[in-house]
């Protein structure tokens, strides 16, 4: 099954450009046939992308940290979703059922599940694409960073490989859409490797 990793804000306070960003990413992973793995919130744009892919008649899977389950609300209603009692769980499960990675704006969680994807194919354990997308200049800073990282010659060939920029939702997918047309080797999973 075709599916995307979504990482992304809870906060209901984010600019309506990011949030409609967020629903037009779940509405066309939903168009696309293209399943959302996620934090398994229902608040903020967690909730947006879901919501929307639901409606839209696409498959939802999220992974709920059970201690955040009143505060980020879980998603009950949208689709599957399972709870965790960890953060590495959580993110070893959402990275285990993803081709590829899309982080939309988000704080300091997001950019845990970011650096954490980003460090796991920089030393070799999983080979995803993971794609920035904003409409704002929201990423601006990080990509400033990792090029002061690559300046200083702290880069490996993985991160630029593997590590893309979008400006919309239908861009991000296009990005990924090489990695979402490759299956899951089963056996991967069973020796603990994230594809």
């Amino acid at each position: 099954m075709r599916s995307v990793a979504v990482y992304c804000s809870a906060s209901d306070r984010l600019p309506r450009v990011t949030q409609e960003l967020a629903r037009d990413l779940g509405r066309l992973c939903a168009e696309r046939a293209i399943r959302i793995v996620y934090g398994g919130g229902a608040r903020g744009l967690m909730g947006l992308v879901a919501n929307a892919a639901h409606q839209a008649g696409g498959r939802v899977c999220g992974f709920m940290l059970e201690a955040l389950r009143e505060r980020e609300g879980a998603g009950v209603e949208i689709g599957e979703l399972h709870f965790v009692s960890s953060l590495e769980e959580r993110q070893h499960s959402i990275l285990a059922e993803a081709q590829a990675v899309i982080a939309l704006p988000g704080g300091i969680g997001t950019l845990d599940e970011l650096t954490q994807v980003l460090t796991l194919d920089d030393i070799g354990l999983t080979h995803k694409p993971v794609c920035l997308c904003d409409a704002d200049g929201f990423w601006d800073p990080f990509f400033a960073m990792v090029g002061q990282f690559d300046a200083y010659g702290v880069i490996r060939p993985a991160l630029r490989r593997d590590l893309m920029r979008a400006a919309g939702a239908a861009e991000a997918l296009d990005r990924c859409a090489g990695a979402l047309l490759r299956a899951v080797v089963p056996a991967q999973r069973a020796t603990g490797v994230l594809g």
